[in-house]
């Protein structure tokens, strides 16, 4: 498209250190970004360790899910005794998920689903919530037959799971990121309100499309354990005929909550268009000031905002 850099294909590592570059360069520590989509965490968490923080506005249910405990790292033993404060209830009637589960790892996983039911919403239990979700594969069906689910002890899998976690963490950075958690929010109104009029130095934009049949197909034991039904799954997602009319109507809002001089942080997968986004932001002035892609073919747009 012209009026776009072309792109300078660089190494996976180097693409990754754009981020921090960036934040370092167009921002100030305290400072907020902005972040309409959160496909993975990898710029936020770069945001966070650098003293920034995100708001996070995605209406996607997977997104606090998948990363909201990213950002603080209790205690192992913390962990632990919360784990243990988990009392294990028997024979408990089928959810309709129990064809897929070893009967006694069930009752375990019920007893953990209802613990953090009527549990706090802390980072603790926001972990544990998020180690039992993904230690929830679906057994493998071959020939319309589901294999035997076999017995593993949720508890403890949790727990090792998150000692694992620990120990490829920096302590140092995990001080740094308590204190720079992103905000998450389901609507962009949340955001706007807590902006009231204020405009940001910084967005980072990156959409993504998500089948949510399959996805709810493939992951429906995680699905069902964190309360999410295919019908949620399927409001937030948009479909690949809306995708321009939502780039447009994201620039807009972008460019509004934006400073002069402010940048747009675009990233881009390898098989997804931006075109809407990128046509109305080059006909209200920006400048793309460099562009990057790595060796999968992802793509970094650096968008300035030009004029008063």
């Amino acid at each position: 498209m012209q009026g776009l850099k072309d792109l300078i294909k660089i190494s996976d590592a180097d693409y990754l250190s754009i981020y921090e570059r960036v934040i370092l360069s167009q921002t100030n520590e305290g400072e907020e970004i902005l972040v309409p989509y959160m496909p993975m965490g990898n710029f936020a968490f770069e945001a966070a360790i650098n003293e920034r923080k995100c708001l996070v506005y995605d209406d996607n249910p997977l997104i606090k899910i998948n990363f909201e405990s990213e950002f603080f790292y209790p205690t192992f033993s913390g962990i632990r005794n919360r784990l243990a404060e988990i009392k294990i209830t028997r024979n408990y009637s089928d959810c309709g998920v129990k064809q897929f589960l070893d009967s006694k790892t069930y009752d375990e996983v019920m007893s953990v689903r209802e613990f953090l039911d009527s549990a706090s919403r802390d980072f603790v239990n926001l972990w544990i919530k998020r180690l039992v979700s993904e230690a929830l594969k679906m057994p493998q069906i071959v020939d319309n037959t589901i294999s035997a689910p076999k017995y593993f002890d949720i508890r403890e899998l949790a727990l090792h799971t998150y000692k694992a976690v620990l120990s490829n963490i920096d302590p140092m950075k995990i001080l740094i990121l308590h204190y720079y958690v992103p905000s998450f929010f389901d609507n962009e109104s949340a955001v706007d309100a807590v902006l009231n009029g204020r405009k940001v130095k910084m967005a980072y934009y990156a959409p993504y499309v998500l089948n949510p049949e399959i996805y709810f197909e493939k992951h429906l034991l995680k699905m069902w354990f964190s309360g999410i039904t295919k019908e949620r799954l399927n409001a937030a997602q948009v479909s690949s005929a809306e995708c321009e009319n939502r780039e447009k109507k994201d620039f807009l809002s972008l460019h509004k909550k934006l400073e002069s001089g402010g940048m747009i942080f675009v990233e881009k997968a390898k098989d997804y268009s931006l075109d809407g986004f990128f046509k109305l932001a080059l006909f209200y002035g920006y400048e793309n000031l460099k562009a990057f892609c790595d060796t999968k073919g992802n793509a970094i747009y650096l968008l300035r905002k030009l004029g008063a």
